[in-house]
């Protein structure tokens, strides 16, 4: 079979650039160790080459709308869909999300202004339009002061929206998972190796314990909502051991388990077929 890979462009991998790579190249070599043939590519080759003739089926990490915009047309499968990385963009998220249960309160609205009613403090501020590029795109905001310094900032950066997000209390767990496959691993989140550091908003635990046939089902139910194969996410335990999701992602670093999960992601590509 012969199969193409679309890497992720380094803005869309904020302090993840090797870690995303790595798992790009661990699916090829498995591809490969199974006799297939792989053409990697990258975001900008694939907007200005377009999709080879003869290929069987597409895995990709990309995210820039010219990519997907390519990716869309393609007439083979693809994991992720496109409709599954457009609706991991936070507004979407949050609108297929809200009122499921499955997320803290959250609202999509203007960056002109605190909209009228919401009372929610300490809550989060994030980046609408698209996933976290830099620090700034979340916020921990613990008053309507704070909010409303934001949403300016938010608005200088050239931004119409944003979304605000109930802060809740408990730990933080962070989980990688295949749809239909499971979670090929979950651990408590570190403010040492946080991304942006924001984990030191949330509680840490004396002693880390996530039951993972509740975070399986969660992780489950929200992939199938967002129609995501190949994801990642956070999710905060609390005191009783309910969880809720506060972000998911299409096609994470996979940064503790990726020769595991290229084995995983491998066998679903090579099992799609439509």
């Amino acid at each position: 079979m012969r199969y193409l890979g679309i890497s992720r462009a380094e803005m869309f991998s904020p302090n993840r650039t090797e870690g995303d790579a790595a798992v790009f190249h661990a699916v090829v070599a498995e591809l490969e160790r199974h006799c297939n043939e792989v053409i990697s590519m990258t975001e900008r080759e694939l907007v200005q080459q377009g999709i080879p003739d003869g290929i069987d089926g597409i895995f990709q990490m990309a995210r820039s709308r010219e990519a997907l915009e390519v990716l869309e047309k393609a007439t083979v499968p693809v994991i992720n869909t496109v409709s599954g990385v457009r609706n991991c963009i936070r507004a979407k998220q949050t609108g297929l999300l809200k009122g499921s249960g499955l997320i803290p309160e959250s609202v999509v609205c203007s960056t002109c202004g605190v909209p009228d009613g919401w009372r929610s403090y300490p809550c989060w501020i994030k980046r609408a339009d698209s996933h976290s590029v830099v620090k700034d795109d979340v916020q921990f905001l613990r008053n309507p002061a704070e909010c409303a310094a934001a949403m300016l900032s938010f608005a200088g950066r050239g931004m119409d929206s944003c979304v605000l997000q109930t802060h809740v209390r408990g730990w933080l767990v962070k989980f990688y998972g295949i749809r239909g496959v499971g979670l090929t691993d979950c651990y408590a989140a570190s403010i040492k190796e946080s991304k942006f550091g924001l984990e030191r908003y949330n509680d840490m635990p004396d002693r880390a314990f996530v039951d993972v046939e509740k975070l399986v089902e969660l992780a489950e139910q929200v992939s199938r909502v967002l129609n995501v194969d190949v994801y990642g996410g956070d999710a905060v335990v609390g005191p009783d051991g309910d969880m809720i999701l506060i972000d998911f992602n299409d096609w994470p670093s996979f940064r503790t388990c990726t020769v595991g999960a290229a084995r995983k992601i491998a066998e679903l590509i090579t099992g799609k077929k439509e």
